[in-house]
């Protein structure tokens, strides 16, 4: 399709819904009803935006680079190949200032309690053991464990079971 004469430098809804990185056309008709685009109808009634409205609905590149210090924490705690993030890995991948950088990872280094922060600094890390996802108590596991066992087919593993469970 082509945009209507006079207006070349529009875009149709689908282009527009790529501008703006959406999966689908829906969001851009939505942003249409809320009146943050202004449709020029062409041949079928289809629509066609302004390129230069549709690229001010970008967020710019001072707001999308902005992270919070809480995400840049974050960021830290995450490894790279095993190895522990450095300044210039949040300067890269944040796209923040060095300065506001340095400040993040030195309180980074002096405050978090994270094994990969103690790593850093040089700390002996202890072994994390591994967190069981199981929420029952110890008896109630035994108990399942018996009525399991009752379900064997050996009559003798069944009664041994019927009496331990006859007991509690």
């Amino acid at each position: 399709m082509q945009p209507p004469s006079g207006f070349e430098d529009h875009v149709s809804r689908r282009q527009a819904a790529k501008m703006l990185g959406l999966a689908s056309e829906f969001k851009v008709r939505q942003l249409e009803r809320e009146g943050r685009l202004h449709p020029v109808k062409g041949a079928m009634g289809s629509a066609w935006y302004p390129r230069s409205e549709v690229l001010a609905l970008r967020e710019p590149e001072a707001v999308r680079g902005r992270w919070s210090d809480g995400q840049l924490l974050a960021l830290l705690r995450q490894e790279i190949d095993g190895r522990p993030r450095t300044v210039a890995d949040l300067v890269v991948e944040a796209g923040v200032s060095i300065g506001r950088a340095e400040r993040v990872y030195r309180f980074w280094l002096a405050k978090d309690q994270h094994p990969t922060a103690a790593r850093v600094r040089g700390e002996p890390v202890a072994p994390e053991a591994p967190k069981s996802s199981e929420r029952r108590s110890e008896g109630r596991i035994q108990r399942d464990g018996l009525i399991t066992q009752m379900r064997d087919p050996d009559p003798k593993v069944r009664a041994a079971a019927f009496e331990k469970l006859r007991a509690r």
